[in-house]
């Protein structure tokens, strides 16, 4: 396999959006495997931290494997095979649907190809370590907090329900990670840790179930600032990290390490937003970095073109497919089109 110096940034966005994002990946991928020019980085939060994982094993099957899985069988009981951490098994099937898959899809044969040493390529999933200001152990009321958070995400910004009692950082799991660049805000990303750093990535506390403690994702150091933390969805920290990784020195290093010549964005988006995070606060459509990348042409964003029809738990494989073909639909079209031909081959 021949790799590029480019970035695939994933966007988060549920069930429903992913599996639109993954017929539009299973296009890109096919061609860029088959054309000598497989993404160097791939990088994303909760769903887009799954699908950047799908992208770094290298081939489009991973993407078909998921997504024709998801919803099809019912998940086996998760009764007894819960590691440290997981109180909750959250409401309706997803968590259930969520802890299968990932070990379905992420089988030995995909672990093998995405920790290959051989093959030049880098992977970064962000989660989202949160912590109660007051110091005190993180129980059922905080995860009901956080949903509501979540839940009101896309209310105008008066109507948004952020609660202020948390401290919310981005952890970064990357791999593979130079001993340099490791702290308490990027971790290595390993064998043994993957399936857990990658369900963590997507939990959306009280919905999905209760979030992971660090034990649970095998920290072997103790870092101080894990004590009385728990650790879920990425995206309540920063699904697009293009401004981050500029204005919070914490991120630099690990930034530098990833950069590369040009990148393209999976914007979940109907409307191509590119919100710095699942609370849709801050908008990176307009910053400088992003205004300028798209003038010198390093920077292509692909979102969708139509209304997409699964919804953000889904769990039933028939809408989740007829979301999955129409993205394959759209990732051929964008393949026909001179504009993204010539930012891919150039």
């Amino acid at each position: 396999m021949s790799y590029t110096d480019c970035a695939w940034i994933l966007d988060s966005g549920g069930a429903g959006r992913g599996a639109w994002q993954g017929g539009v990946l299973h296009r890109f991928i096919a061609w860029s495997r088959a054309h000598g020019a497989l993404p160097s980085v791939t990088m994303g939060a909760s769903a887009g931290g799954y699908a950047a994982a799908d992208v770094a094993t290298g081939t489009e099957e991973t993407v078909t494997k998921g997504w024709t899985w998801w919803g099809r069988n019912p998940p086996p009981p998760l009764d007894g095979r819960l590691p440290p951490g997981w109180r909750a098994r959250g409401l309706g099937p997803f968590r259930a649907h969520l802890h299968a898959s990932v070990h379905y899809v992420m089988a030995d044969a995909e672990l093998a190809a995405l920790f290959d040493p051989r093959l030049p390529k880098k992977l970064l999933i962000f989660t989202t370590r949160v912590r109660r200001r007051d110091g005190r152990p993180f129980g059922t009321a905080d995860m009901v907090h956080l949903f509501l958070q979540s839940a009101t995400r896309k209310a105008p910004a008066a109507l948004k329900y952020l609660p202020a009692g948390y401290a919310r950082d981005l952890v970064i799991f990357a791999t593979p990670l130079p001993s340099s660049l490791e702290s308490e805000w990027v971790r290595p990303l390993v064998p043994e840790n993957f399936h857990r750093v990658l369900e963590a990535s997507c939990l959306v506390p009280l919905a999905m179930g209760a979030p992971l403690s660090p034990t649970a994702l095998g920290g072997a150091v103790e870092t101080p600032g894990d004590d009385s933390a728990v650790f879920l969805d990425g995206g309540y920290a920063v699904k697009m990290p293009m401004a981050l990784f500029e204005e919070d020195a914490r991120f630099r290093p690990v930034a530098a390490w990833a950069a590369t010549r040009k990148t393209v964005i999976f914007c979940c988006d109907p409307n191509g937003s590119l919100w710095e995070s699942s609370a849709r606060q801050r908008r990176l459509n307009d910053h400088p970095t992003v205004r300028q990348a798209i003038a010198d042409g390093t920077l292509l964003v692909v979102s969708p073109d139509h209304p997409i029809e699964a919804g953000f738990l889904c769990t039933d494989n028939r809408p989740i497919l007829r979301t999955f073909h129409r993205g394959q639909e759209q990732g051929d079209r964008l393949l026909r089109s001179d504009e993204v031909r010539r930012f891919l081959e150039s």
